[in-house]
């Protein structure tokens, strides 16, 4: 099918807003963002909002795109992960699930 007939409009994060207020109306006991990077507004406008759980989603394209760039040497990759999920965290996530977890755990460990 066509994710267009069910994803909010990218553009509109007022529309995020509403669906959320709506999802917790409904019973949700926590809300997720996904994609993640591009949404940091909206991770923190839910939280800063209705001060709910709020977990962000890196999709498996997000885990691509860095992976390819890191393969290709364009960026180094455990520096701009681990700031990709720190501005995740800084924006108001209370959880990430990410493709990179285990590898991002060991990196944290080895800061320790």
């Amino acid at each position: 099918g066509n994710k267009y007939t069910y994803q909010m409009d990218p553009a509109n994060s007022n529309e995020s807003i509403s669906e959320v207020a709506l999802d917790l109306e409904e019973g949700a006991d926590m809300v997720m963002v996904k994609p993640g990077m591009p949404y940091l507004d909206v991770v923190r406008r839910v939280k800063d909002t209705f001060g709910v759980p709020t977990y962000v989603y890196q999709v498996s394209g997000e885990y691509a795109m860095l992976k390819a760039a890191s393969i290709n040497g364009w960026l180094e990759e455990k520096s701009v992960v681990l700031e990709a999920l720190t501005g995740i965290k800084r924006a108001g996530a209370d959880g990430i699930l990410t493709y990179y977890a285990l590898q991002a755990a060991a990196w944290l460990q080895e800061k320790n």
